[in-house]
């Protein structure tokens, strides 16, 4: 259960983030700047939750992060195929979850999307390739390692701490 402290804090970074954000001029750009209620978002037509954490949809550098809330950059993703959307949502939550890991974000994220029924072998195949056009940045390891650590965790059962996750 999370603290008070930590729920503040994240409010406090939202209204932060929100009160440094330059006027909107249009419609699409006050979209760009909201905060969405646990348990309330829709990504590319599936609703998804990660626990009691909120979701600031807001325009910046980059695809996703996370810290007391997972901030999702609408734009970015919107070109994406819909599995990679979702599968970014739930590494983020498992960044909630599980700390700073990048592996045990991703296996949590593999993990949580298999149970539901929608990441099969072949859309994990796909997602890979998705990864190889995109490329990697300094915080993820290059596309064939990180994806040959994303079917460790599809093909395996052990629990997220059982592996290398560093």
């Amino acid at each position: 259960m999370r603290s008070a402290a930590h729920l503040l804090m994240g409010l406090a970074l939202c209204l932060m983030l929100t009160a440094t954000a330059p006027e909107p001029q249009t419609a699409a750009a006050i979209e760009q700047s909201r905060l969405v209620a646990p348990g309330r978002l829709v990504v590319a037509g599936r609703r998804l939750s990660c626990g009691q954490t909120a979701t600031l949809i807001r325009d910046f550098a980059g695809f996703a992060v996370s810290s007391t809330v997972i901030m999702l950059n609408m734009q970015a993703l919107k070109d994406l195929p819909r599995p990679v959307q979702w599968l970014i949502y739930y590494h983020e939550c498992g960044h909630i979850l599980y700390g700073p890991s990048e592996t045990a974000a991703d296996c949590y994220a593999v993990r949580r999307a298999r149970r539901e029924g929608w990441l099969t072998s072949q859309a994990l195949d796909d997602i890979c390739a998705t990864f190889n056009i995109a490329g990697h940045g300094p915080v993820h390891s290059n596309p064939e390692e990180r994806c040959a650590k994303l079917r460790q965790c599809f093909s395996t059962k052990a629990a997220i701490g059982s592996l290398d996750v560093r």
